[in-house]
């Protein structure tokens, strides 16, 4: 098995993952996590990225599993109309086309879960 913490950021870096975005967002993850029985040992956001550790098989199982659950996220949000943000409803895609990753020891995992779990700047996780 592989650890990757994983991240990817919004369009443009557009700040709208909070309040009622960020909680959508989380259940939505939590059912494509869920159906397609990803292991994804923590997930939050921050304003305009998200973070992930994931455990895969290896590191080939890795882009499939960020390209499913950036496609399933936006197009669950851009179908959701109260999501607009402001001229911008994502129509076109939501999420920038990449994402960073770097494979992490099993001595990292609690390391990168506390750094994680940090970033919500609102006091909820998922």
């Amino acid at each position: 098995m592989a650890y990757f913490h994983v991240w990817f950021v919004t369009k443009y870096r557009k700040t709208i993952l909070e309040g009622k975005v960020s909680r959508r967002l989380k259940n939505i993850f939590a059912e494509c996590i869920e159906r397609h029985k990803y292991n994804v040992l923590e997930l939050e956001t921050n304003r305009d990225h998200l973070h992930l550790l994931l455990e895969t098989k290896d590191k080939t199982e890795l882009s499939a599993i960020v390209r499913t659950l950036k496609a399933v996220s936006a197009k669950e949000l851009n179908g959701t109309p109260r999501f607009r943000v402001g001229n911008a409803s994502f129509r076109r895609s939501f999420w920038a086309r990449r994402y960073g990753s770097r494979e992490i020891g099993e001595n990292q995992i609690e390391d990168i879960r506390e750094y994680i779990r940090n970033q919500d700047t609102t006091g909820g996780s998922l």
